[in-house]
């Protein structure tokens, strides 16, 4: 029974840092459902990026359903005692892994290699809006976020949490408002 203890919590310990994103939050101004033509802003926090084998973060990604428009970005991440460099806002960007990035930030280091991340754990907090579109369907308004490492770009190949899982923001639908007319009259 004790071996069997053990080795429970060996596994567990190990599964505790399978991830390398925790404490995750966001609010949305103002609080859905929404229809078309409002302005949502987004606000997201990480928490913590642990850096299992010195795979540092890179970028984070925003996942928009098809009924938003107009991602505009308003306050990018921080960089709190990480390396050289700045949050770049881009809408598209090929990593050397051939991963297809965008749109969102991405980490673009001067101190050591262009395609590693930062080495800073957080917290990042940042903001976005996004505007829902103009619509007679009730269209997917998914909002997620998704955090990467630089094992995932091909800046760094020791690396683990490369398969960190999207953090989901909103899931809904647009609202749509069917207008009410009065009878037709033929004369």
């Amino acid at each position: 029974m004790k071996r069997l203890l053990t080795i429970l919590l060996l596994v567990l310990s190990f599964a505790s840092y399978s991830q390398c994103v925790s404490n995750q939050s966001c609010t949305l101004t103002p609080l859905g459902p929404y229809s078309p033509g409002q302005v949502v802003t987004v606000n997201y926090t990480l928490g913590t990026f642990t850096q299992l084998n010195v795979n540092w973060i890179i970028a984070f990604q925003i996942n928009l359903g098809a009924g938003w428009t107009n991602l505009t970005p308003v306050i990018a991440p921080g960089n709190p005692g990480g390396s050289g460099g700045y949050w770049l806002w881009d809408l598209q960007n090929t990593y050397p892994s051939g991963l297809n990035f965008g749109p969102g930030w991405r980490f673009v280091n001067t101190g050591f290699n262009p395609d590693w991340g930062t080495a800073s754990t957080g917290p990042f907090t940042m903001s976005f809006s996004v505007t829902v579109g103009p619509t007679c369907t009730p269209d997917n308004l998914l909002i997620s976020m998704s955090v990467f490492g630089d094992c995932l770009t091909g800046g760094w190949n020791n690396g683990a949490c490369c398969s960190d899982p999207s953090y989901q923001i909103y899931n809904g639908n647009v609202q749509v408002v069917t207008p009410i007319t009065s009878n037709i009259n033929h004369y």
